[in-house]
């Protein structure tokens, strides 16, 4: 199978899966343990908060490891709620599910607004939207679906002067595209984005106070559960490992996407970028087909692909960044995202390309 779908999930890097097995073997203790094998945990526990912190540049708060991207966004924005004295939650309608459906459940009030149709932030729409009322902003660092990457360190600087505390979920911009933290409250990350294990996350809180579960013993009171200490080791190693392969993959991913540029038919797809753009994650419009189709019959074709967010695999409704960037609802549905990796060839890519142009001639000799 050619896996093109890494903004999905990726392999274990070789070198993390082998911290994880020597982590597992030589520091197993509870890092809440109070006897010596306890403690070696505790000691690996904290210098992997404390390099976590390095890496985003902070001083300030501290580093809680979680369960997923998904809970730390939750922990992210519940725990914000909880500081804050006003009303209103301001998002984007482009956000990750783990952002609006939380907002949804808790029946907080809350307002979403779309992005320019180039897919920038639209700070006009922002800056009236952000009244008395707000008193949480969440924006995303990159967005899943189509890689725009939007202007953190100027809308949390903005939030900063108007007194709204700002959440950013960095879970498909960590390690891929420098942030600059300086007055972020909440910054969320994901291990498996950068080929670390799954079932492990982190949250950055500036002021970690607050619990959403109940009053625990572990990762200061705020997340109950004994920390998965092998695996915060083996997140670790990933990064490391992805901060030296970064450059790489965001160059081949350029060359990867000036390719399908080339070679796909405008009159079938479309790119779908922004002036700000991580290379590496690649939507395509396809216009006469429907997202769906096209991802299955590029999997039976043997290459993995997603029509969008994998939280949403199997709903077939419109694409919401699409809609959100001025795409009616029967054109949203027509989407694929291309998403590239360390490992990703260009002649994987090729074969790819190979067969979505197949598509486009059966789509003529039907007509």
């Amino acid at each position: 199978m050619i896996y093109l779908d890494h903004a999905a999930t990726t392999a274990m890097h070789p070198d993390a899966l082998e911290q994880y097995r020597y982590t597992a073997e030589q520091v197993y203790g509870n890092s809440s343990s109070l006897h010596d094998t306890g403690d070696a945990a505790l000691r690996l526990l904290e210098q992997a908060r404390n390099k976590l912190m390095e890496w985003l540049g902070v001083t300030e708060g501290t580093i809680v490891f979680t369960g997923s991207g998904s809970e730390a966004n939750y922990i992210a924005l519940s725990h914000l709620l909880r500081q804050t004295n006003k009303t209103t939650v301001l998002t984007l309608k482009s956000e990750h599910d783990s952002v609006l459906l939380p907002l949804k459940r808790w029946k907080t009030n809350w307002q979403a607004i779309d992005l320019q149709t180039t897919g920038e932030f639209d700070w006009n729409l922002f800056e009236k939207a952000c009244t008395e009322e707000i008193g949480v902003v969440s924006i995303q660092q990159v967005n899943s679906e189509t890689g725009f990457i939007f202007p953190v360190a100027a809308i949390a600087a903005f939030c900063r002067k108007k007194g709204i505390l700002f959440h950013c979920d960095g879970i498909q911009g960590f390690l891929k595209d420098p942030v600059d933290l300086k007055d972020v409250e909440a910054y969320t990350i994901s291990s498996h984005k950068v080929y670390g294990p799954k079932g492990l996350g982190a949250v950055y809180l500036r002021r970690p106070l607050f619990s959403p579960y109940y009053e625990a013993h572990h990762e200061f009171g705020i997340r109950p559960g004994t920390v998965d200490v092998p695996g915060i080791a083996a997140f670790l190693m990933a990064c490391h490992r992805y901060l030296e392969e970064n450059q790489h993959i965001q160059t081949s991913s350029k060359r990867f996407r000036g390719m399908l540029k080339k070679r796909l038919s405008a009159a079938c797809y479309q790119i779908i970028e922004s002036p700000q753009q991580l290379n590496s994650i690649c939507a395509i419009h396809t216009k006469q087909r429907d997202g769906q189709f096209v991802l299955l019959a590029l999997n039976r074709a043997g290459i993995a692909v997603s029509a969008g967010s994998a939280c949403r695999a199997g709903e077939n409704g419109p694409n919401s960044t699409l809609r959100t960037i001025g795409f009616d609802e029967a054109a949203a549905h027509g989407l694929i995202r291309l998403s590239f990796g360390r490992m990703t060839t260009a002649e994987e890519v090729e074969r790819c390309i190979d067969v979505l142009c197949s598509l486009e001639e059966s789509d003529e000799l039907e007509r």
